[in-house]
């Protein structure tokens, strides 16, 4: 060998065409590498935005939620007001002449204040009046002999049931008739014939 040919790398063709296919791969995937670092970067700020608005947002509802908690008896506070009128009128009334017809009409007036108040915000009473008894809104403290009533009608009511938007929210307490049992005498039982004198 010569001098010459000793310090000389040679490459041949293919080998350099190799070399620029492998840095044009190269060069693609960090175009690609840059491009995704970019959409990291979008998607980060995005969520970081996202995080913002959602923290603000729950500030937002739970202010929001205070304040309806705060306020939201308002409408509740107005329909109570007329009761205060009604004692009001009744003790005005009260102060000039001590009566119970004077008594007994205020107690019914706000009776039926209260009771106007109630259906207005969604409650209403049980109706026990003929009935047979249902277990879904009635709850029997007694069951009582009566030959003149059905098995299970309702024959008296002891607590008012009632009702909030069409949901039991207290079932009415009721006395329900049953038919009495017939007992055949027995030769033990007192009131038997005997047949001896």
């Amino acid at each position: 060998m010569s001098k010459e040919g000793k310090g000389k790398i040679m490459v041949q063709e293919e080998d350099l065409n190799n070399l620029r296919e492998e840095a044009k791969k190269v060069q693609a995937l960090e175009n690609k590498l840059k491009e995704i670092e970019e959409e990291m970067l979008l998607l980060k700020d995005k969520y970081l935005r996202t995080l913002a608005d959602f923290d603000n947002y729950k500030k937002r509802a739970d202010k929001e939620k205070q304040e309806i908690f705060k306020f939201g008896t308002e409408n509740l506070i107005l329909q109570l007001l007329p009761f205060e009128d009604v004692f009001e009128g009744v003790l005005k009334q009260m102060n000039n002449t001590i009566s119970y017809d004077v008594i007994h009409k205020g107690v019914e007036m706000l009776k039926q204040e209260f009771t106007k108040f109630l259906e207005s915000v969604g409650v209403r009473r049980i109706d026990v009046r003929g009935v047979c008894f249902d277990p879904g809104c009635h709850e029997a403290v007694e069951t009582i002999e009566k030959n003149d009533c059905k098995e299970g009608e309702i024959i008296e009511e002891i607590r008012s049931g009632y009702s909030f938007h069409n949901r039991i929210i207290r079932p009415a307490l009721v006395k329900v008739a049953k038919k009495p049992d017939c007992k055949i005498p027995s030769e033990n039982d007192e009131s038997s014939f005997s047949g001896e004198d």
